[in-house]
């Protein structure tokens, strides 16, 4: 019978998802043992970020793969005359910069938008001077609905992975996407910071800043 208490109770505390306090009565070698979890209200449904990202596969498949490479197909005179008397620099990364808005649904889902910028040099030299005759420099974006989940969530400490589907946009090409946070980790309150280890045109490692705030006066 005390079991069957037990469990009725659990049931009911269980369904009242809106409510902030959970009270939980059970008697242990008779004593009754009054257990109350809180569950505070939603803060801060609100939240953008701004991020750098290292290189990734992804980003080298976009920003080189992809793109339309300035020495395919030039075997007229004058290019090759340009191709002999000149030289190819070796392409620098820049990094991904993200910008992301969310909002909290749920403590442990947000969905919104992320946009990413990856950007690569490359130029090509004067043989005897050095100086720049030619930029060959690569752009992507990519534009992505993003669905966050928390499975770790203190007020100043969350763990989560993410998902993003969306398409890049580059030089003559526009192409679906998929971009996922394996895990991530954020500290702070408001104004935190985070951490990602990632795969796609992100970039595997990536770091910044957020803030997370309401729109609506307590």
């Amino acid at each position: 019978m005390k079991k069957l208490y037990l469990l009725l109770v659990l049931l009911f505390v269980a369904g009242s998802l809106s409510a902030q306090q959970r009270v939980v009565e059970r008697d242990e070698e008779g004593r009754v043992v009054k257990v109350v979890r809180t569950f505070p209200k939603i803060e801060n449904r609100h939240s953008f970020r701004v991020g750098v990202g290292s290189y990734s596969l992804a980003a080298g498949l976009f920003l080189d793969g992809f793109s339309c490479c300035i020495d395919h197909g030039m075997s007229s005179l004058p290019n090759q005359i340009i191709y002999d008397t000149t030289h190819r620099t070796p392409q620098r990364y820049w990094g991904g910069y993200s910008v992301s808005y969310a909002y909290r649904f749920r403590r442990w889902f947000e969905f919104g938008g992320t946009v990413t910028y990856c950007v690569a040099s490359q130029y090509r030299r004067d043989l005897e001077t050095n100086k720049i005759v030619q930029s060959m420099n690569r752009h992507a974006v990519s534009i992505m609905p993003t669905c966050r989940f928390s499975y770790l969530n203190r007020e100043k400490v969350q763990l989560y992975s993410a998902i993003s589907g969306g398409v890049v946009i580059g030089s003559g090409f526009t192409f679906p996407w998929l971009d996922a946070t394996l895990f991530g980790c954020s500290f702070g309150k408001k104004v935190f910071g985070f951490a990602e280890l990632g795969a796609g045109i992100g970039g595997w490692g990536r770091v910044g800043i957020g803030y997370r705030f309401n729109t609506k006066k307590k």
